[in-house]
């Protein structure tokens, strides 16, 4: 899995120093905007919390949002075919 996020621009390294990132750090572990973030959470795919007025994200959230963008939580067509 891991390989998969190194390979569509993911900072994995950044991910995996702490359990809870910021915006800031999201943003950057992603490699999107500040819109583009607005809008995951906007249409619920990424999913946040509140500590005194600023948002944070687990490091489960932010994989769970790359999963289900990709579709990496299904089967790939690839792989099935061959069952």
């Amino acid at each position: 899995m891991e390989q998969i996020l190194n390979t569509i621009g993911v900072d994995t390294d950044l991910l995996n120093t702490n359990p809870i990132h910021n915006r800031e750090t999201t943003m950057r572990i992603m490699g999107i905007s500040h819109t583009t973030l607005k809008k995951y959470e906007d249409e619920e795919i990424l999913q946040s919390s509140r500590f005194r007025r600023k948002k944070y994200y687990t490091k489960e959230a932010i994989v769970d949002c790359i999963k289900s963008n990709l579709n990496l939580s299904q089967k790939n067509v690839w792989e099935t075919m061959w069952e």
